[in-house]
């Protein structure tokens, strides 16, 4: 079936480059099957060779500038009765309006084959839905009047409102109070016959960055200015590009500050602004605490209850997808900010080390969430990448996750499938690190070497420590070990 609906769209797409026009008659294979007549221009008759009407095509083009313009075919019944409108497609090279046309009923819709006009397929034609060209380019076209009227608006405004000037050094000058103000520069390159640049003038700002650039375009009086933020877009100009053509450069530049491009700190600002989203955005996703309620308890045992923050990664900014040092030393989650009110109801701020055995809580969530700081042992990969960078701090502050009053069962709350086993009678606790579950049985059944059932299960491998669930169990048993 296939194979059939490829021959059959051969067989009208070569009759389509058959067809001629001579004179008022459709000619296919040198036989005279059909009538065109233009009694008016860009108004065409169809008819078949005894002169009876079948429908007609008007031409239609809208214009939006010199560049950029929509044409479509009206095709109206015999009668009066039925209208459609169709893209006007150039499907062949050809000087002649009417063998265009013609070609394009033939190949895309089957209205006239070699036995002239096809009255079945002019008929399925007309009882197309189609949508109406004519509304849907003349809406784009007075949309595109309308913002061009308004484009000229806003450059006399900028002209009444800053004067702006291209002085002799090429700086950019705009009067703001009342007083002449230097906002940027433009460089105006000369026009190089013979495949030199594209791209003729730089408009920089008063920090230097880039604000837009125009380069030239296959039309002559249109031009492609790209901008620092991305908002390209199309300039159209009677005026021809000259280096030297002040008034080409003024006009452009005039143009470019209505858009809303003002030059100055613009380019900087808006890039903090969108440094500054980012940034926001990557607080979000992070799992760093930023001014959180909640209570510190410290070595001695006092409570301190205020605002905590805490940096456990890097602010993936730019969505790289790495939120910890590789080649630098781990600093990350190793302190905790806690602002505070102390007895004399002054505030004090202080920075506590994971080191220094302490734990916080989180307490302005939906439940409380806890963290405890302490070194362990295992994960030599980051203790060896410390070490490298003279950094021998290896205490951090992990999540808990289970607690009983023998046991906890924390995790990192970054690289969450790292587990820690902290037990009172150690001072560290102990990771479950990146190690396969066989590398990890040995130290696991050491550190809780007090529970000989438990340690019997561990080296019999009854349990998977790569699963959270088994590590909150070997907890539970722990605590129930006689």
């Amino acid at each position: 079936m296939r194979q059939l609906f490829i021959a059959m769209v051969f067989s009208v797409a070569a009759f389509g480059q058959k067809i001629q026009i001579k004179k008022d008659k459709i000619v296919y294979d040198k036989v005279e099957i059909a009538t065109v007549l233009e009694p008016y221009r860009d108004h065409y008759d169809f008819s078949t060779l005894t002169g009876e009407k079948k429908f007609s095509v008007d031409f239609k083009g809208l214009n939006v500038n010199a560049t950029q313009f929509y044409q479509w075919l009206e095709i109206t019944s015999a009668d009066g009765k039925q209208k459609t409108e169709i893209p006007h497609d150039v499907l062949i090279t050809a000087f002649d309006v009417k063998r265009i046309i013609a070609h394009n009923l033939s190949v895309k819709y089957n209205l006239i084959d070699a036995k002239g006009i096809n009255e079945a397929a002019l008929k399925t034609f007309f009882e197309t839905s189609r949508e109406s060209l004519s509304e849907k380019y003349g809406k784009i076209v007075a949309a595109s009047k309308f913002e061009a009227d308004a484009q000229k608006q806003k450059i006399l405004q900028v002209k009444n409102q800053y004067n702006p000037q291209i002085q002799n050094d090429k700086s950019i000058t705009f009067y703001i109070n009342g007083k002449m103000t230097i906002v940027g520069r433009m460089t105006a390159n000369p026009y190089v016959v013979g495949g030199g640049p594209t791209t003729y003038v730089y408009v920089t700002d008063i920090d230097g960055n880039q604000v837009a650039s125009l380069a030239s375009t296959k039309s002559f009086d249109n031009y492609a200015v790209s901008t620092f933020d991305g908002k390209n877009y199309e300039y159209y100009t009677k005026s021809m590009y000259s280096h030297t053509n002040s008034t080409f450069l003024y006009e452009f530049l005039c143009d470019l500050v209505a858009r809303g491009y003002t030059l100055g700190h613009q380019a900087r600002d808006e890039k903090n602004k969108l440094l500054q989203a980012k940034v926001n955005l990557a607080k979000e996703g992070s799992v760093n605490i930023y001014k959180r309620k909640g209570y510190l308890v410290d070595e001695e045992g006092k409570r301190l209850e205020g605002i905590i923050s805490v940096n456990f990664q890097l602010l993936d900014v730019n969505e790289t997808g790495k939120v910890l040092p590789d080649e630098t030393a781990d600093k990350f989650g190793k302190t905790v900010v806690i602002t505070y009110f102390n007895e004399k109801k002054q505030e004090r701020t202080k920075t506590f080390k994971a080191s220094s055995k302490v734990y916080f809580c989180i307490t302005d969530g939906a439940a409380p969430v806890f963290y405890y700081g302490m070194p362990v042992k295992g994960d030599s990969m980051k203790k060896m990448q410390n070490m490298t960078n003279l950094s021998f701090d290896n205490s951090y502050f992990y999540q808990l996750i289970h607690k009983e009053d023998k046991i906890m069962v924390l995790q990192d709350p970054v690289e969450t499938d790292r587990y820690v086993f902290k037990i009172p009678a150690e001072d560290k606790g102990q990771m479950i690190d990146k190690r396969s579950t066989e590398a990890l049985i040995p130290v696991v059944a050491e550190y809780l070497k007090s529970c000989k059932a438990l340690v019997a299960d561990l080296k019999a491998n009854q349990f998977d420590l790569k699963n959270e669930t088994n590590l909150i169990n070997i907890a539970k048993e722990f605590q129930n070990c006689k």
